[in-house]
């Protein structure tokens, strides 16, 4: 697919809301954001609590035949809204539909809202395709936390188990995105640097983890294929039994190190 496609552009949410609860919270927390700026936002993992009807299924990007903009099921999430945002669109490419991601300094996912129980469908299969990745990115390091392909899952849960400090980064993400924060955040990433198999935090919350399932330059411009327990991978990053799986997001950026990003994202299908 060239890079000419006419991707659908985002556009900022309201977020009062947000914005009442924290100006509850006081001035020191409002010096805290400021002096933080939009950095405090989660531009590496997308916020994706539902926020309308959730589906049984995750939809499929080979069932929808919109080439060229997002599948049936899916929308824009805006990460940064101070950055530009990614590029995604329907493709076919390889003998097969996928979904197309161009990030070109830019961030941002699509998402879904799914409700469904891992104690009956714990796995999830999925393929992706990448072409290029910097090898000092890695998502260990905030100021280099670009990549190329990751899938964002999340989970709801007891919000009052949060700490204080979690609760006070889930108000600054709604604040200046008017995204809501799930419970817990899980990403399966493409890394630059770590291992696979790593388990690595993120610097501002403990509700957001990544687990790397690639890493490195090998592999690019193929195909992988992956099935996972996520389940079985949310108890070993979270050393509990997940709640339900309510969201689903893939995600491609290059804002960080101002470079560029490609992937094709296959079906994401939970079994």
């Amino acid at each position: 697919m060239g890079r000419s496609a006419p991707y659908p552009s985002a556009t900022r949410q309201p977020c009062l809301p947000g914005r009442r609860r924290l100006l509850r919270l006081g001035g020191a927390t409002l010096g805290t954001a400021a002096a933080g700026g939009l950095g405090l936002l989660t531009s590496g993992c997308a916020s994706i609590a539902p926020t309308g009807p959730a589906r049984s299924e995750v939809p499929l990007f080979s069932a929808s035949d919109r080439f060229g903009g997002l599948p049936d099921g899916w929308r824009l999430h805006v990460t940064r809204p101070d950055r530009p945002v990614t590029g995604y669109g329907l493709a076919r490419t390889d003998g097969r539909t996928a979904l197309h991601a161009l990030s070109q300094g830019s961030t941002s996912g699509v998402r879904c809202d799914v409700d469904i129980d891992l104690a009956t469908r714990p796995w999830l299969r999925w393929e992706w395709r990448v072409n290029q990745i910097p090898a000092e990115a890695t998502v260990a390091d905030d100021d280099v936390d670009d990549s190329p392909a990751r899938l964002v899952l999340g989970f709801a849960g007891d919000m009052g188990r949060l700490s204080l400090r979690d609760r006070l980064f889930a108000d600054q993400v709604e604040l200046f995105t008017g995204g809501v924060l799930p419970f817990a955040t899980l990403c399966y990433v493409w890394d630059g640097q770590a291992a696979r198999e790593a388990v690595l935090p993120y610097a501002r919350s403990g509700r957001i983890r990544y687990l790397v399932v690639e890493s490195g330059s090998g592999g690019l411009g193929q195909w992988h294929a992956y099935r996972r327990n996520v389940a079985a991978d949310y108890q070993r990053v979270y050393g509990e039994p997940p709640g339900r799986l309510v969201g689903v997001g893939v995600l491609t950026d290059s804002d960080d190190l101002k470079g560029s990003a490609e992937a094709w994202y296959g079906d994401l299908v939970m079994e």
